[in-house]
């Protein structure tokens, strides 16, 4: 059969659920799926996995299933491979763990054919499975209102076709002939990033590409298995990495790229791995003399939408600083303020100097975290009061920040703290992370708003806003199948607060489903479990008029010598609740319904800003989060005592935590505080003080 387009997929011990996405991605594509050749190889796979794709694709004549063992650890040599069975004029790389978007293949086809290029390029969209990872995105500097720019090798726009992450094979076609011709495989020299390899030399060697600036095709899901998110390596693997490193700037140059974004970005993410891994001085010192000569022509890059005049400063200033220091690398003074959240501080500093309070002080002046805390005083709520009441009680504006309020969220003491658009996404996407795979059980009362201020603002509790945020944002808005809920949407949008819990205790009695528990403190969990005791006659009635055959094992579970939690829900596997400081008790009081059902602190959630997030289930150590908000930390029980930085804390010492956050609060004295328990080179570690 003459196939119109060809798909490679390398396999590796690839999850079966994201490959069942992969594949069904593959049957709706409106090309027609008996109209694809798809090429799947299972590279260097455990046993089960080649006979088990075999089943699955034996009735489909146009998937070959083929199974390749070597010692690469990468997908260059499994679609290289791949590429020997490929008989369609156009060909695509496609991971088993990603997926096309319906109309991919028949779209790109047809601009291949209109166009005559060799290489076609489309946008990708990207997913993590945690929040935690790095994502790694094409941003372009291309005219985004154009559907279709095609460039002859004339008139190559060589800045723009090399700009940002611009090198993935995945999200493109290319012609077969012309890879053939040319004989452009991935390098088995260049076993870290061959797509940089690959696509370079493609790009270069094409007498005409495409790029298609508003097509989403591709569907990149970002797990914390691939190898540029594990930071910490082996000397051999970090060899590879270096190597690799050099050839491919060394070819790139050869055809006549500037490799100066491309080295900036690979130097970035070898820094991180150098690092982080456990090397000998000896090793450092190989490993600097191999990136010497490219550090010396490496050059600062220049601020765009793709990078911050922080980023610039950081990258070039760290990168030199680091890699030139094989002796004590963590010694460096760039380090030091990336590691103190140096380019936080910048952002909010440069995005608000032209407030009243940015000019006040001098917000365009300041230039080191030593400036800020010298020209910057701290504060307290008091300090803000009569600014807050300008905002709310006239409706005056510019004078915290440029970006217009959006709610105040109320604290535990009634206080205002004012809240932006940028300061809130942090809270939604951990929310969003949390709940995402499950189906929840979330405890949370969103209660009724608050009467508008006079700057068009609501008041809401941090609660209330996280959740109706996340539910318009993520839940409506990217698509229900994220995360499944116990209660119906519309009941997060109830307007009578005091029969909020008896809402939610009402919906997860009737669900039997509920593998996660989800809010926002263990008191609250703790809250409706005593709810449910208390009325648990009330309960049960409704729950009858609704499902009786559910109430019988309501009924039964009351009666159960299992804690309630698991006797209600056998597929309860988690709850997600902060419960640490003072919530101490409540968490006990929880774990009395909830027995040893593994408990997660989740996200340490203040209304000024995210300060950490659980490590593990059943543990009181926290990690920093920084989520664009700059931290300091004020010695508790020193008399006079100044604030420190992340990295001049001292084990073992109290710390109350100071914040400066994109919502307007500059130095901004805060009542919570923890307690510093390990300082690594990329995260601190505390618990609740």
């Amino acid at each position: 059969m003459n196939y119109k387009v060809s798909v490679v997929t390398p396999f590796h011990n690839v999850d079966m659920g994201m490959f069942e996405k992969c594949a069904e991605s593959m049957r709706q594509q409106t090309i027609g799926f008996e109209n694809v050749e798809w090429i799947i190889v299972v590279h260097n796979s455990e046993p089960q996995y080649m006979p088990l794709l075999t089943e699955i694709f034996k009735d489909d004549r146009n998937v070959v299933v083929k199974e390749l063992r070597d010692n690469s650890h990468s997908p260059g040599n499994p679609r290289n491979y791949g590429m020997e069975y490929v008989t369609a004029p156009y060909v695509g790389f496609l991971d088993g763990d990603d997926s096309y978007t319906p109309d991919c293949l028949e779209v790109v086809r047809r601009e291949m054919m209109e166009t005559k290029a060799q290489v076609v390029t489309f946008r990708r969209e990207y997913e993590l499975e945690k929040e935690s990872l790095h994502p790694h995105t094409e941003k372009v500097l291309w005219n985004q209102i154009e559907w279709r720019i095609v460039l002859d090798r004339k008139d190559f726009r060589m800045e723009e076709m090399f700009s940002g992450l611009w090198p993935f094979s995945t999200s493109r076609l290319f012609d077969v002939d012309f890879l053939r011709k040319n004989n452009i495989t991935y390098s088995e020299e260049v076993p870290w990033l061959e797509d940089v390899w690959h696509t370079g030399i493609c790009l270069m060697k094409a007498d005409r590409v495409c790029y298609l600036p508003q097509f989403i095709g591709y569907h990149y899901f970002i797990n914390g298995g691939s190898i540029i998110q594990d930071v910490k390596q082996s000397m051999e693997t970090l060899l590879d990495y270096f190597r690799s490193y050099v050839l491919i700037m060394d070819k790139l140059t050869e055809l006549g790229v500037d490799t100066n974004d491309i080295s900036h970005t690979m130097l970035g993410l070898l820094t991180r791995y150098y690092l982080a891994s456990d090397l000998t001085a000896d090793q450092r010192h190989t490993l600097c003399n191999m990136v010497e000569p490219y550090l010396k022509r490496l050059r600062k890059m220049t601020p765009n939408k793709l990078h911050s005049p922080e980023d610039c400063y950081l990258s070039y200033h760290l990168l030199k600083e680091v890699m030139s220091n094989w002796e004590n690398p963590q010694d460096c003074p760039t380090l030091k303020n990336a590691l103190n959240g140096w380019s936080h501080m910048m952002e909010i500093l440069r995005d608000n100097s032209s407030t009243d309070y940015g000019r006040h002080y001098h917000f365009d002046r300041i230039e080191t975290l030593e400036d800020y805390q010298q020209q910057v005083p701290l504060t307290d709520y008091e300090n803000y009061q009569r600014l807050i009441n300008l905002q709310t009680n006239i409706g005056e504006s510019g004078i915290l920040t440029t970006a217009p309020m959006q709610q105040y969220l109320v604290n535990a003491k009634g206080q205002l703290i004012p809240c932006t658009e940028e300061h809130l996404r942090p809270y939604m996407e951990s929310l969003a992370t949390t709940l995402k795979g499950h189906h929840n059980l979330l405890v949370a009362i969103v209660g009724q708003r608050k009467k508008q201020t006079n700057d068009g603002c609501t008041v809401e509790t941090l609660e209330g806003q996280m959740v109706k945020k996340y539910m318009w944002y993520y839940h409506f808005a990217r698509g229900k199948c994220r995360a499944e809920f116990s209660m119906p949407d519309e009941m997060f949008f109830k307007t009578e607060e005091k029969e909020d819990m008896c809402t939610i205790c009402y919906y997860a009695l009737l669900d039997r489903n509920i593998d996660q528990i989800v809010a926002i403190s263990t008191p609250r969990v703790a809250d409706m479990f005593d709810y449910i005791t208390q009325h648990r006659e009330k309960l049960l009635k409704m729950v009858r008029e609704k499902d009786a055959p559910r109430a019988e094992e309501v009924e039964k579970a009351f009666l159960s010598d299992k804690p309630l939690a698991k006797a209600l829900w056998p597929e309860l596997k988690r709850i997600v609740a902060f419960g640490a400081g003072e919530y101490y008790e409540a968490t006990a009081r929880m774990k009395e319904f909830t027995g040893d059902i593994p408990h997660n602190h989740g996200y340490y959630y203040t209304e000024e800003t995210i300060y950490g997030r659980a490590m593990a289930d059943d543990c009181d150590l926290f990690e920093g989060f920084q989520s664009g908000s700059f931290h300091e930390f004020l010695p508790l029980k020193e008399k006079d005592a100044k604030t420190v930085l992340y990295t001049d804390t001292q084990k073992e010492m109290p710390y109350q935590l100071v914040v400066t956050n994109k919502a307007g609060l500059y130095r901004y004295i805060t009542d919570h505080v923890v307690c510093i328990q390990k300082i690594e080179m990329e995260k601190i570690l505390f618990t609740i003080y």
